[in-house]
């Protein structure tokens, strides 16, 4: 009978296991997303460096890869720039502005950031390695805050959610009207990706000419 009861026990004992390990693993690439993106980027660009790839110029202008890569980069550092000057984190529910469209735009906003250094850098293999694991993590990330956003506000999530999408906007019109905060912007210290934007442009062009 005891042995019985072991065997019986294991596979129950083993499930916790590899759950316990998976959430350990999930909250590792959480915490560690944005170290874990540069190093992705960093370990990728000596790898092109090294096979003889080179980025589009980003003078040309009338290549429409650049004009491409240029736009994606733009619209998230924008869209990031909005959403923090309006967020205030866990003090209420942001339902307005980018909020009112879709409900991550700071991740919506940081992947069309990396989508468009790898439109630039236009090398397949950046694409496979830094968008999809970035996407898994992200969706981790997200999932996450949705589960403590609807423990903190109840009584509006639901409604929320029911009419605003995840990170694709409904083709509808809303309203976009939010009152925007400097001061937010520069306590969340958004700056910082305003410059390091522009650093890894001029790297780009740098690394072109070359």
């Amino acid at each position: 009978m005891p042995q019985t009861s072991t065997s019986i026990a294991s596979p129950a004992c083993f499930k916790t296991q590899v759950a316990n390990l998976l959430h350990t693993v999930a909250q590792f690439l959480v915490r560690r997303r944005i170290l874990l993106t540069a190093m992705l980027f960093t370990g990728l660009i000596v790898e092109d460096v090294v096979t003889g790839v080179k980025p589009h110029d980003l003078a040309n202008w009338r290549d429409p890869v650049v004009v491409g890569g240029v736009l994606a980069i733009v619209l998230g550092v924008a869209l990031r720039s909005w959403a923090v000057g309006i967020l205030r984190k866990d003090a209420e529910l942001t339902m307005t502005g980018p909020y009112r469209l879709i409900r991550n735009p700071l991740y919506l906003g940081s992947f069309l950031m990396m989508a468009g250094f790898c439109i630039l850098i236009d090398d397949h293999e950046n694409v496979l390695c830094i968008l999809l694991p970035m996407a898994l993590i992200y969706t981790i990330k997200v999932r996450r805050e949705e589960q403590l956003l609807s423990s903190l506000f109840p009584a509006q999530w639901t409604e929320y959610v029911r009419s605003t999408p995840r990170f694709i906007p409904r083709l509808a019109r809303v309203n976009l009207s939010a009152t925007w905060s400097g001061a937010r912007w520069l306590g969340c210290r958004e700056y910082h990706a305003l410059v390091a934007t522009a650093a890894a442009l001029i790297a780009l062009k740098a690394w072109q000419m070359a």
